[in-house]
């Protein structure tokens, strides 16, 4: 559909424009321009006009030149996943056992996303550690034990993220640290990784680090 006539039709639906615009009871997040081939080729009805008003999907192509505009739907989900201990939804519209339904999937949703946060970073801190291990004994096969167990004590993907500064790249382009720069930065001054006999991580003493949440 061309956007001309995405217009057309919304202004004949709500010529006030105060209605609500939804894909599968999603809400629009936003609009860009993308180029046809972007994400896979764009899929275009083709249409036979004559049986208007009814019907008049007669098949369709694929296309890959040209531009495409594209509306970006954002669900409940997507926010609670994003922000699962900040986002706040609205249930009042609800009747008390759709709410309930609601908020119960909703929670799940959440808890959900604070668990793939911290396995991830969990998987970060294991890599981390592993460059320190491989110094001090070829032998790593235990240590994701003990760095699941420190983590779980010791660490949490809410910790105050350390202040880097921009570092160059090989072309001189200042870029800023990454998330996982700036962990193993603030690793590097707070754990220290021994072998014993077997692996042993233990928390360093040091005050005064500059962070930033």
């Amino acid at each position: 559909m061309k956007s001309s006539e995405l217009i057309k039709q919304l202004q004949e639906l709500d010529p006030e424009g105060v209605i609500e615009v939804c894909i599968n009871n999603v809400d629009i997040y936003f609009l860009d321009v993308e180029g046809a081939y972007y994400d896979g080729s764009l899929q275009v009805l083709t249409r036979d006009h004559s049986k208007d008003p009814y019907y008049n999907i007669t098949g369709g192509k694929y296309v890959r030149s040209g531009s495409k505009i594209v509306l970006h739907p954002m669900s409940i989900r997507d926010v609670l996943w994003d922000n699962p201990d900040t986002a706040v939804i609205d249930y009042s519209g609800l009747s008390e056992d759709t709410r309930r339904r609601y908020e119960e999937s909703d929670n799940k949703t959440r808890q959900a996303s604070r668990d793939c946060e911290k396995r991830v970073e969990m998987d970060f801190f294991y890599a981390w550690a592993k460059k320190k291990a491989v110094l001090l004994n070829e032998d790593v096969e235990d240590l994701r034990d003990e760095t699941d167990r420190f983590y779980e004590v010791n660490l949490s993907p809410n910790d105050p993220l350390k202040v880097l500064p921009a570092k160059p790249d090989k072309d001189g382009n200042m870029w800023n640290p990454s998330v996982v720069d700036r962990r193993e930065s603030e690793w590097d001054n707070r754990v220290e990784v021994r072998w014993t006999g077997y692996w042993e991580l233990h928390k360093k003493n040091v005050e005064g680090q500059k962070t930033e949440v």
